[in-house]
């Protein structure tokens, strides 16, 4: 009689049977897990990338169509812009000021155009004097342009350019809105804060200093009957050269004012109209202009000189200027040189007006030191 397996127990023949269910268990998770992969996978990383490449296009065809409207909208500007009422409305009241002044300067202006992107440019530009129609200063072009970005920060910046025939003017100014807004409030203030560079190429001065003088001699003071046969002179010349200016804010110390010039002026003559003064035309060989500002002390170097036919000027040494501009303290080394009929018309009365004794000059020549202040300076 045969013993009864207990229910519990495992027979052997079952063994593989189960390690096989086993198996197409693991291998059936593991086809699952392989056919899952790619949906949820690589399908939607494909996904994100074709929406990431849709949105970039959609981006990047709004920003064309916003730049086509931008450049449409300024062409649109420029063409309709009305340049001719508005030269004629700024040159009617440029002069309506100059009247009001009493000023014998009237403006005039060729053309007037838009520069872009902010900016202006005027054509056959004229200032003529009232008094004198033939002293006219003629600009062939004048443009101006502003800096956008300085706006943002509260600062105006530009550049402005003057041609003429054969020369050019490039000027460069920086200043805070806040220093024009108390240039305008402040009646003591002479000249705005901020930067100013300046270059010069073989820019013709005759028109302006001939307009200058006819400015001068149209006033009414007694004082200028003196010297009345001085202003009627001839000064020509081309300025090749350099200035930079860097002026503190309004009420500042001029401690913190910085300048440098450096002029050299080609082709130079002035000639007196005036036949009393026996001054015949003095054409320059050499003419320069140099100097520097620093902490109130203009610097004089031993380049600055005026060498012409019948006088030679060697200057250098300094000056201090005060907070209104005043010059004192006045240390200058002057070099004199006379010939011909300067020397015999002269040789007395240079000396006199620097305060020098007539001893100082020696064959045509002076060599002297001034010190003090131009309305008191000693000669030695």
């Amino acid at each position: 009689m045969q013993k009864e397996q207990p229910p519990s127990s495992l027979i052997v023949e079952d063994i593989p049977v189960i390690a096989a269910e086993r198996s197409e268990g693991i291998s059936g998770s593991s086809a699952s897990s392989s056919s899952m992969r790619p949906q949820f996978g690589d399908d939607m990383w494909s996904d994100t990338v074709n929406h990431r490449s849709k949105k970039d296009k959609r981006k990047r065809l709004i920003m064309t169509y916003a730049g086509v409207g931008i450049v449409s909208f300024l062409l649109f500007l420029y063409l309709s812009f009305p340049f001719n009422v508005v030269k004629e409305v700024v040159v009617s009241k440029t002069n309506e000021i100059l009247i009001q002044q009493q000023l014998p300067i009237r403006v005039s202006v060729g053309d007037f155009n838009l520069k872009f992107p902010v900016g202006i440019s005027l054509e056959d530009i004229q200032l003529t004097n009232v008094n004198e129609p033939l002293a006219t200063v003629k600009i062939g072009r004048a443009s101006f342009s502003f800096h956008v970005l300085p706006l943002l920060i509260g600062q105006l910046e530009g550049d402005l350019r003057l041609t003429q025939s054969g020369g050019s003017l490039d000027v460069s100014i920086g200043s805070s809105i806040a220093g024009l807004v108390k240039l305008t409030r402040s009646p003591s203030a002479l000249l705005p804060s901020g930067s100013m560079r300046a270059t010069f190429v073989n820019f013709e001065v005759r028109p302006f200093i001939d307009n200058a003088l006819a400015f001068v001699r149209s006033g009414n003071s007694p004082m200028l009957q003196t010297i009345q046969p001085f202003l009627r002179t001839e000064v020509s010349g081309q300025i090749s050269g350099s200035a930079h200016f860097d002026l503190p804010e309004i009420g500042e110390s001029l401690d913190r004012a910085t300048a440098d010039l450096d002029f050299k002026i080609n082709q130079a003559y002035f000639e007196m109209r005036d036949e009393t003064l026996a001054i015949p035309r003095q054409e320059f060989s050499e003419a320069r202009i140099k100097l520097k500002l620093i902490k109130k002390s203009i610097e004089i170097p031993t380049d600055t000189r005026l060498l012409a036919n019948d006088i030679g000027i060697n200057l250098s040494g300094r000056m201090n200027v005060s907070d209104n501009f005043l010059i004192n303290d006045v240390k200058l080394k002057l070099g004199l040189t006379l010939k011909g009929k300067i020397e015999e018309n002269f040789k007395t009365l240079l000396p006199i007006i620097l305060g020098c004794d007539l001893s100082k000059m020696v064959g045509g020549k002076m060599d002297v030191e001034l010190s003090g202040n131009f309305s008191a300076l000693t000669c030695s």
